[in-house]
């Protein structure tokens, strides 16, 4: 039979499925001790703009709020980062690396690059750019369409109401 399973069909679980894909070839190549790529991910953000806050992390590397804030406060315990009060407003946290994670950081880009490439050699060569520039558009496109907004309860017709209509 040559039909697909709707599991193989779904763009959602595909997606998730290239998740976990990524993820297994990055801990392949970083170690128990590596950097996750979450990890990875917001450390970099951090060396990109240093002293950022939490909320401008959230922004830049699509982490909710709580998720980012455990994943800062682990980071710290490892001594990779140092949280502080914003001068600029008390209610903001600005987060550094430290000597010990930007060195970790530093460490981990060719490992990280690394299992990029392990991953990408999947697709042949000249559809690798191309996936790459659709999969930006595809992270792009929830913020585009509004989807990081809360969405409305429907509001639920009273007994009464539903009697009659």
């Amino acid at each position: 039979m040559s039909e697909t399973a709707p599991t193989e069909a779904a763009l959602s679980h595909l997606l998730h499925r290239a998740v976990q894909a990524a993820a297994d070839l990055h801990a392949g190549l970083v170690g128990p001790e590596g950097l996750t790529p979450r990890q990875f991910a917001v450390l970099s953000a951090i060396a990109f703009a240093e002293g950022s806050t939490q909320t401008q992390l959230v922004r830049a590397t699509g982490v909710d709020r709580s998720t980012l804030a455990e994943l800062v406060t682990r980071l710290i315990a490892r001594g990779l980062v140092s949280r502080e009060r914003s001068s600029a407003d008390a209610r903001a946290n600005q987060v550094s690396l430290t000597e010990s994670g930007r060195t970790l950081l530093e460490a981990s880009r060719p490992l990280a690059a690394e299992a990029d490439l392990a991953l990408l050699s999947r697709l042949p060569e000249d559809r690798r750019a191309r996936f790459l520039k659709d999969l930006r558009r595809l992270v792009a496109a929830p913020e585009d369409a509004g989807a990081d907004k809360p969405r409305k309860k429907k509001k639920k017709k009273k007994k009464a109401e539903r009697a009659t209509a």
